[in-house]
């Protein structure tokens, strides 16, 4: 199971217009007034303000534990040494190099933090552009988390993790904490950002609990394969885009979506507890609710024995996973150098 939540934050901007053109200027002499705008706004918006108030947000919280910091394909912060309580470092990394960034506009700022509570392992990524679709917000915050007691641990096989994890899919009381307290977290988030930023406007777009239908290893036309090379990442501004998945790629997701599926097919209390919950594919895009016949519509893979995936020993997503967590690039791990 997938918590996903975003975030969007409005700010002052003005439109981009274009050049006129030929007709534009006979337009002009005859009276008229030609629209020249582009479609996209730029935002009154400098990197220093965004990671300032983002901060101030963010301490707020507690959520302190600094993960990167990237403005457009330069790496001002990366905590490979997954060091605790260091936003303070990130924000001082920043500032180093605030010199040499000056006022000017910026293509794509993020900052991504991780952080604990109620049982949940978050990851948040604040995404800031100066320029944007007039559509689109300048900021968006970018929230997913998952339970930890469905994490893999490490050197935790297949048939370990199903073992241990298959009784807590069954357990309504840990899927409906787990959603509220998600909820919660999203929308103090929200009021956090609007504490610290009280000339934008933030709102929260979604929070969302989503089972993954179908494995990791097969492709099942609604959604993406994600090989181990990652040339099928998402990029950051995707509308599905996870940054836990980035940060922390776990090898047991589709197995953990087939349970869950399974669980909810096969019993009243998964019926339940399926409102609300929402089946997406691989790639993050909705199939539909749990409740109104997305479950019977997704197959679950099959769950045979292993799971949704193949758990055999020659399964490079299940056997040789060795570091479940962190940047570990032969799990197609997040490269923060890497902006898509």
């Amino acid at each position: 199971m997938k918590l996903h939540g975003t975030i969007a934050v409005h700010v002052a901007g003005a439109d981009i217009l274009r050049r006129p053109g030929l007709f534009d200027r006979m337009r002009r002499a005859f009276g008229g007034e030609p629209d020249l705008r582009t479609g996209r706004v730029r935002a009154s918006l400098e990197a220093s303000a965004v990671v300032d108030g983002v901060r101030a947000a963010l301490a707020d919280l507690g959520a302190t534990n600094a993960v990167s910091l990237v403005l457009d394909d330069v790496v001002l912060f990366q905590d490979r040494d997954r060091r605790d309580d260091d936003l303070g470092d990130l924000f001082l990394a920043f500032h180093e190099h605030s010199p040499a960034i000056g006022g000017a506009g910026f293509g794509l700022l993020r900052l991504a933090v991780e952080h604990v509570e109620a049982g949940l392992h978050v990851v948040l990524e604040v995404q800031a552009r100066t320029e944007h679709p007039v559509d689109e917000p300048a900021v968006r915050v970018v929230i997913s988390a998952r339970v930890k007691a469905f994490e893999p641990r490490p050197g935790e096989d297949a048939e370990a993790y199903r073992a241990r994890v298959e009784p807590l899919t069954r357990d309504a009381t840990t899927i409906e904490l787990a959603r509220v307290s998600f909820d919660s977290f999203v929308h103090r988030v929200r009021e956090a950002i609007a504490r610290a930023m009280p000339e934008a406007r933030a709102e929260v777009v979604t929070a969302q609990a989503q089972v993954v239908a179908g494995g990791r290893t097969a492709e099942r036309g609604r959604g993406r394969e994600r090989g181990r090379d990652g040339d099928r990442r998402q990029r950051p501004t995707d509308p599905q885009y996870d940054p836990h998945e980035a940060a922390y790629p776990n090898p047991m997701l589709g197995l953990l979506g087939g349970l869950m599926l399974t669980s909810m097919m096969g019993s009243m209390v998964g019926m339940m507890m399926s409102p609300g919950i929402l089946v997406v594919d691989e790639g993050g895009a909705v199939l539909g609710d749990a409740a109104d016949g997305a479950l019977a519509a997704a197959d679950p893979g099959g769950v045979d024995g292993a799971g949704a995936i193949d758990a055999e020993a020659g399964d490079p997503g299940v056997a040789e996973a060795g570091d479940l967590g962190g940047f570990d690039a032969d799990l197609g791990g997040f490269d923060v150098g890497d902006p898509w």
